[in-house]
């Protein structure tokens, strides 16, 4: 164990009310780093992508499907067909970021992106920022020239909530 891995792992048990957040922490922003390297961007953009085609749900629900995932506190803060900004927070983002203040958050762009092109039916894409210090916003893009599917072809699943 390196130095820098040794630091990060008293680090996060230190700072981190929520110790179960660990094992993803570790795979996440550890392995998965070291494993996919240069091609970590486009990878967890797909799998996010590729996650939401697994468990479609409706685009009002995923705040709660993050939650649920342990993504972070995922809010709407501007809307329209064409375009849509979500901010994410909360405990998880800060954990990662404490860590790593370039922690990647393609995943949760891919899986967002992928729902709302799965409700709206148009191509769709995202990117993310980091803002500040906890926040990550996400900025999703979706061409609405370019339907691409019928959102009722396409099942969603009720969340327990």
């Amino acid at each position: 164990m390196s130095k820098k891995d040794l630091n990060n792992y008293n680090k996060f048990f230190q700072d981190n009310s929520n110790p179960s957040f660990w094992g993803i922490e570790l795979i996440r922003d550890s392995l998965l780093k070291d494993v996919l390297s240069a091609d970590i961007h486009d990878i967890l953009y797909w799998a996010g992508k590729n996650l939401a085609i697994k468990y479609p749900i409706h685009t009002d629900d995923l705040p709660e499907f993050f939650q649920q995932s342990q993504f972070g506190t995922l809010e709407l803060t501007t809307g329209s067909e064409s375009k849509n900004v979500f901010t994410l927070t909360g405990a998880e983002v800060q954990a990662r970021l404490s860590l790593d203040k370039d922690a990647d958050f393609m995943l949760e762009a891919g899986f967002i992106a992928q729902t709302i092109q799965q409700n709206s039916g148009f191509e769709t894409e995202a990117e993310y920022k980091i803002k500040r210090k906890n926040i990550v916003e996400i900025t999703v893009i979706s061409d609405i020239s370019r339907q691409i599917i019928n959102p009722d072809d396409v099942a969603k699943i009720e969340l327990s909530k």
